[in-house]
């Protein structure tokens, strides 16, 4: 069965590519993997007084929120589609490329959380189209 990824944020951006991409592997009958990736920034680390491991442990968990959110909307609106959650941590543009390595597509939003306002591309769109394997589509964004 053929896969489509579609990179989560929680932004705008990236809803509109998940919509596109849901409605892309329902079509052609294959699964979606809907990817977050989540990081610490160095500066939470600077005089936080947190455990290190406290504050990875909140990061992670609000990727997992952030992902089931996404996918419960995707059951509620386009139910039989086969979804996969997938939750790394890393840098996002490498570790969407790396889980898209084998699939049919994957999906990003033209802007995301991160980077510079005013930009028409983000960094991490700009870079899976750069080092991504499998052909990549970038969906613009009205907001």
């Amino acid at each position: 069965m053929e896969t489509i990824v579609v990179g989560v944020d929680g932004s705008a951006g990236a809803d509109e590519a998940v919509t596109f991409a849901a409605q892309k592997a329902r079509l052609q009958g294959a699964t979606l993997n809907l990817v977050i990736v989540w990081h610490v920034p160095t500066g939470v680390y600077e005089g936080v007084g947190m455990a290190v491991a406290d504050t990875r442990a909140e990061f992670e968990q609000d990727a997992n929120r952030c992902l089931e959110g996404v996918a419960e909307r995707l059951a509620s609106e386009l139910g039989g589609l086969t979804i996969e959650r997938v939750v790394r941590e890393g840098r996002a543009a490498s570790v969407l490329a790396r889980e898209a390595r084998d699939a049919a597509l994957l999906a990003v939003g033209s802007r995301g959380h991160g980077g510079f306002v005013g930009l028409l591309i983000g960094s991490v769109s700009s870079e899976c189209a750069r080092h991504a394997r499998c052909p990549v589509v970038i969906v613009p964004s009205d907001s």
